[in-house]
């Protein structure tokens, strides 16, 4: 959500959430009513309604939440040397191009303008994920990692939507439980099959 002052409003849905003597107040997208709520009654409605909370782990749903965003992928590393010790690498990412990124129950799919074809990846495939204040990270097969920096969706939620949806997978797949993403993803079945 986007804010100024005591109002809050949401760039996908349009609804406005207004702080007043105390008091929230939510309106809808076309601002037809208004009504009082509070912090937590709110944050369990966001819950009930928000799409990534319930589709994801109903297994008839065909879970589907999209962003365009500004994407990014890895063009080269450079090794960072201090005092004659390599330290690590950091990543030089190509120019963003505008894109879509869609999640479904079983694969993440990312499509730019300037790529032809989309690109998908079931959620057993990612390698990490990470997210940034402005941006979120995903490491993928053959050592790729792709920038996100969505247009007007959180970073901090599609990482905890993908969180859900890897977990999801991971348990389908009789992988056991996801216990980090950064470094790697990583879950608690010993074998080799079980880290990504």
């Amino acid at each position: 959500m986007t804010g100024k002052g005591d109002q809050a409003w949401c760039g996908a849905c349009g609804a406005r959430i207004a702080r007043r003597r105390g008091k929230l107040f939510v309106s809808n997208a076309r601002h037809e009513e208004e009504h009082e709520t509070n912090a937590a009654k709110l944050a369990c409605d966001i819950d009930l309604h928000d799409g990534f909370g319930n589709g994801t782990f109903r297994p008839t749903a065909d879970f589907v939440h999209s962003a365009r965003a500004l994407v990014a992928w890895r063009d080269a590393e450079r090794a960072i040397w201090y005092k004659g010790a390599l330290r690590g690498f950091a990543e030089t990412m190509a120019p963003e191009v505008p894109g879509t990124v869609a999640a479904r129950r079983d694969v993440l799919r990312i499509e730019t303008s300037d790529a032809g074809p989309g690109q998908q990846w079931s959620y057993l495939e990612l390698r990490a994920l990470q997210a940034s204040s402005s941006c979120l990270h995903l490491s993928l097969p053959g050592d790729r990692l792709v920038q996100l920096r969505f247009a007007v969706d959180s970073p901090r939620r599609w990482e905890e939507m993908l969180r859900a949806l890897v977990r999801n997978a991971y348990r389908r797949a009789g992988r056991g439980a996801v216990l980090e993403f950064q470094p790697r993803i990583e879950s608690a079945d010993p074998s080799p099959a079980g880290r990504s």
